[in-house]
């Protein structure tokens, strides 16, 4: 019984690791200006797989007495189950967000920063669960890897609120500075009590089904929302922060304002290849990020005041010069 508990388990993580191993893949790709470091990455999927569960574990037979002590019947396992239950998963998960602005606040650059440091805690809490439940339900391979990936965008949605909630607090200005992680916190402490409450037998009814198929969903248009908004935010900083070069004879201004609108940066850097012409079209992808990274990097040193991006930017500054 036990070999059959430990290869159940065995094949789940397997199948657990390749759906969460093809989301930090693509979140780490879409993160074009700075890499997040590996080992923030693997902290976070740590931490959400261990410690925010066993915290949760911990405090799960508690909040189970209190709420059964409060209700009677099968609304106290609902209150237990639905509402104090994630209360508790998103304040350990949270924990690690918390950590991450107070200890390395210099690695949110962005607020899709936030979110995928959030979105990678909530998929290690997904990688736990499907592995440690892998023994009663039989997931096998196939079954753990989706399990894992819908399950893991729950948790990334859910959890990806608290990261947007620290990372606004790291760029922002003013008094709401301290608010956002609140706000945050409450967002996403909502949304999983409310896909709990979906889930909970005493309160299902068929309309439910339509509110888990939203929330699921939100995770990946929060995820785009996050890149939009970063589109539009890239194209700010092109016209604020290289107008500076064009002055400077570094850039021609005839490729300034073709490179100020995304379709203007879409057609002139896939336009060679439609031609047939592969190395105008790899010159101009090293141009383009070259000179978005330059434009990122001055925002950085202006909006945060990192004095330390100085030298990074007279060396992009001599590389756009060269592709140029």
């Amino acid at each position: 019984m036990a070999a059959q508990a430990v290869w159940a388990m065995g094949l789940a993580a397997v199948g657990a690791a390749i759906s969460t191993g093809v989301y930090v893949l693509v979140g780490w790709w879409l993160d074009r200006y700075e890499k997040e470091p590996v080992h923030l990455i693997g902290a976070a999927l740590f931490w959400g797989s261990l410690p925010a569960m066993a915290l949760t574990a911990l405090v799960r037979p508690a909040f189970l007495a209190l709420s059964a002590g409060w209700f009677a019947g099968p609304m106290g396992a609902v209150w237990g189950n639905a509402i104090l239950l994630p209360i508790a998963e998103e304040l350990a998960k949270g924990l690690f967000l918390l950590g991450l602005f107070l200890l390395y606040r210099q690695e949110i650059d962005s607020l899709y920063d936030g979110f995928f440091y959030g979105s990678l805690v909530g998929f290690g809490f997904a990688f736990a669960d499907t592995v440690l439940s892998a023994p009663a339900r039989q997931w096998g391979l196939t079954g753990a890897m989706e399990r894992t990936l819908l399950l893991g965008l729950a948790h990334a949605f859910f959890t990806g609120w608290i990261g947007v909630g620290f990372a606004a607090a790291r760029l922002g200005r003013g008094g709401m500075r301290g608010v956002w992680p609140i706000l945050g916190w409450v967002a996403a402490i909502g949304f999983h009590v409310l896909r709990d409450l979906s889930l909970a037998p005493a309160v299902w009814n068929p309309g439910l089904a339509g509110l888990q198929a939203v929330i699921y969903g939100s995770g990946v248009l929060l995820l785009l929302g996050i890149l939009a908004y970063g589109m539009f935010r890239e194209s700010a900083w092109i016209s604020r922060y290289l107008l500076e070069e064009v002055q400077g004879g570094v850039m021609p201004a005839a490729l300034y304002e073709t490179l100020r609108s995304p379709t203007g940066r879409l057609t002139y850097r896939w336009g060679p290849l439609l031609s047939g012409d592969v190395a105008s079209w790899r010159r101009r992808g090293w141009q383009l990020q070259v000179a978005a990274e330059l434009a990122f990097r001055k925002h950085r040193r202006h909006a945060l005041g990192e004095a330390r991006e100085e030298a990074e930017i007279q060396r992009l500054r001599e590389a756009l010069r060269q592709l140029l």
